[in-house]
């Protein structure tokens, strides 16, 4: 399987739990911890974008995948800094660890597309 493939699978996982989890809260499910107003919405928001844009870019191995898998990192770092600088202390651990966790993926996914890209790329001949 195209690496391509399998960081398109992850996305999509990855955009479907936050769809589903931020949708949950949404809707008045209580994980049993603090969790800040806007941070479902944004879960929802960019899982449902996730899901519908680089997930499916990065499948069709579009030409804009990258720039749409590094637009997606560069939100979720900022909202990580946000929860981390700016709510100093209010965001619940979970919360925390649920942003790094899919920071930490969304790296796997950009080194799967970077060495997918590598194997593309016809080498020279010196």
């Amino acid at each position: 399987m195209k690496l391509n493939k399998i960081a398109s699978i992850l996305a999509f996982i990855l955009g479907a739990m936050s769809v589903v989890a931020g949708g949950m809260a949404i809707r008045g499910w209580s994980p049993g911890y603090f969790v800040l107003n806007w941070l479902p919405v944004y879960n929802f928001i960019m899982g449902l974008l996730t899901v519908i844009i680089p997930a499916v870019l990065i499948w069709r191995n579009s030409r804009h995948a990258m720039t749409a898998a590094i637009t997606t990192i560069v939100i979720h770092t900022i909202a990580t800094l946000i929860l981390l600088s700016a709510f100093q202390g209010r965001p619940a651990t979970e919360s925390i660890f649920a942003m790094l966790f899919r920071l930490i993926v969304w790296l796997i996914i950009l080194a799967l597309m970077v060495f997918q890209a590598r194997k593309d790329t016809p080498r020279r001949k010196k």
